[in-house]
This record gives C-alpha cells, structure tokens and sequence, in this order.
C-alpha cells in the first residue's frame, strides 16, 4: 500500500503528462520544467515515508530541486505565479527541514549550504542562459 492516496498520485502523474502536452504545443521550456518539478515530487513522496534509517534525505533534495525548478521555469516562461510559488515552496521545504531534522545541527546546516550551492550553480547557468535586456 502506498503512503500516498491514489488519487493524488493519479493527479500529480496527469499534472506531469498534461505539462509536457503544453510545452510540447507551445514550445516554451519552463513548461518543461515544471513537468520536471511535478515529477520530483512525486519521486519525493514515497521516499519520504520509507526512510526508517534516519532522515530522508533524497526526499529533501528532490523537493528543494522540485521548488527550484518551478522558480527556473516561471523566470524563463515570465509568468509571475509560478516564480512565487516556487519561492513559497523553497520557504517551506526549508522551513519543514529545519523543524523535522532530528540530531545534529551540522548534518543540517551541512545540507542546507550544499543545496544553496547548488541554487547558485543553477542561478549562475540560467543568467548565463537568458538574453541580455537592453539597457
């Protein structure tokens, strides 16, 4: 039996399919990457609960890479409400971090600075990506 209802796992697979369709149709990338961003979380989701060797991690990562993912594509399709939700859901996968990580403040902060390395890796491409805007 899966830690996740069907129902939403059903949903969260048609959100992926039906992203893909609209990039597809519409040939604008962000879209791609909010399919991305769906995915992961549904990666994120069985993970979460099968984690009885300490913290889940991988499940961590996936939804901070889910969160970042949705931000990179509302920047590259310029549509505001994906960028903000993204944002929201940085907050709050970090937030969940911070409060649900038992132990060490190390391992925490350790991950933590490993993950904004990695939005700085991505921040650094996408500026690299995007066209200049004339001054």
């Amino acid at each position: 039996m899966p830690a996740q209802p069907l129902w939403a796992i059903l949903c969260g697979a048609a959100g992926v399919i039906l992203a893909l369709a609209s990039a597809g149709i519409t040939r604008r990338a962000g879209e791609i990457l909010a399919a991305c961003s769906i995915g992961l979380v549904l990666l994120a989701a069985p993970i979460w609960p099968a984690s009885t060797a300490g913290e889940p991690w991988f499940a961590y990562a996936a939804l901070l890479c889910a969160m970042l993912c949705l931000v990179v594509s509302g920047v590259l399709d310029d549509v505001r409400p994906r960028i903000v939700a993204g944002w929201l859901g940085i907050a709050g996968v970090i937030a969940g971090i911070t409060w649900a990580v038992k132990g060490s403040l190390l391992r925490r902060s350790a991950f933590l600075a490993a993950a904004g390395v990695v939005a700085v890796v991505f921040a650094t491409a996408l500026n690299r990506a995007l066209p200049r805007a004339r001054r």
